[in-house]
């Protein structure tokens, strides 16, 4: 068969024209792959070098967070006593003077039991080596049958080696040293917290005026009042929950003679600010002192039993029913956000983990091209 003159050059054509747009369509995957690739650096570059920020930042970025966060929590209050004539400065006054004095009164009925407590602990180590020894003889007996056995079989030429001692800080200078760097950060926060509750909106109306369309600044607002309202309801029904379940579990301590339980109560109310990690370290505090109290092993496990149960009536029934679903954010973002704060703020970083989580929720929420980092968040 045999092909027109005219036909020929035209398939030729066609056939370059076909290679030249395989060729620019891998050129362009290409491009397109490196550029992604890039920009997943670039974003990694700027997560690591924002989180080694905020870690040698802390002394600063901690207090100034802990106190925008409050003021969210309080700004409310300021607003209603303004609407009844009441200036800014003398409702953040009230306020101040209000939490300063909880604080003091709480202080001051506790600090007897608490010193008590502290006072026992070098007795309470003691005491729960000497039971736990007594209930692991038998393992211990079985070790020591190993050990006489490799004795035995020991060559004449090894030798035991030599003991090596560590050189430990003096205790005292490391709890001067934290003591004064909580002073100093609560004090700041304080002076923060005030300040920011004295000043109103003039934050927000500054951010406002940068919105460049009415629609913008109306968005700004709405996602502010949001924030406030979501962190006030979370903070609050949070605090109502912790002084119930304190409350429970002080209760169920005294029920089986355990001591000082409205001391363990508050701490309980207090650990359960902290997300899985004071379920963890009150669990384990209820078990050191159960044993160190009571003889008899399953007496000893009541306590955190107690504390257990507790809690997980807590966290599965009565903090989901009065938090609803505008705060049920993902468990599994929670840990992380939780260890991640721990990590870089310590106690206070893991208590500011949820509270983040809100803000960053709402405002992905607002921003139509967060939404799927919205989903993420949300359970």
């Amino acid at each position: 068969m045999t092909v027109s003159p005219s036909v020929a050059p035209a398939a030729e054509r066609l056939a370059d024209l076909t290679r030249i747009d395989g060729v620019s369509a891998s050129l362009s995957e290409k491009a397109m792959t490196r550029s992604y690739t890039v920009m997943v650096c670039l974003v990694v570059l700027t997560a690591l070098a924002v989180l080694t920020a905020m870690y040698f930042a802390r002394p600063v970025l901690l207090p100034l967070t802990m106190a925008v966060v409050l003021s969210l929590v309080m700004r409310p209050a300021v607003t209603a006593l303004r609407s009844y004539g009441v200036p800014n400065v003398v409702g953040a006054s009230v306020l101040f003077a209000l939490l300063l004095g909880a604080g003091v009164v709480a202080v001051t009925t506790l600090r007897a039991p608490a010193q008590a407590v502290l006072a026992q602990v070098p007795m309470t180590l003691d005491s729960v080596t000497d039971r736990l020894q007594g209930y692991l003889k038998p393992l211990k007996d079985l070790q020591s049958a190993g050990v006489e056995m490799d004795e035995i079989t020991k060559s004449p030429g090894e030798r035991d080696p030599l003991p090596v001692r560590l050189e430990q800080p003096a205790l005292s200078g490391e709890m001067l040293n934290t003591t004064g760097e909580y002073v100093a950060g609560v004090t700041i926060t304080l002076a923060l917290w005030y300040f920011l509750l004295v000043s109103g909106d003039r934050f927000l109306e500054k951010t406002v005026t940068l919105a460049p369309t009415f629609r913008g600044k109306r968005e700004v607002v709405a996602t502010v009042r949001e924030i406030e309202a979501r962190i006030g309801r979370y903070l609050g029904a949070i605090t109502l929950v912790n002084a119930g379940l304190g409350v429970a579990i002080g209760l169920g301590l005294w029920v089986i003679d355990f001591p000082n339980p409205l001391l363990w109560g508050v701490i309980a109310a207090l650990l359960n600010y902290l997300p899985f990690a004071g379920l963890a370290i009150g669990t384990a505090l209820m078990a050191v002192t159960g044993i160190a109290t009571f003889e008899s092993l399953p007496h000893a496990l009541l306590a955190p039993l107690i504390y257990l149960v507790a809690n997980a009536i807590e966290a599965n029934l009565v903090t989901p029913m009065l938090l609803g679903r505008s705060i049920d954010l993902n468990p599994v973002v929670i840990l992380l956000a939780a260890l991640l704060g721990g990590w870089l703020w310590g106690v206070v970083g893991m208590f500011l983990a949820v509270p983040l989580l809100i803000i960053a929720r709402v405002i992905c929420e607002s921003v139509e091209s967060l939404h799927p980092v919205a989903v993420y968040l949300a359970r």
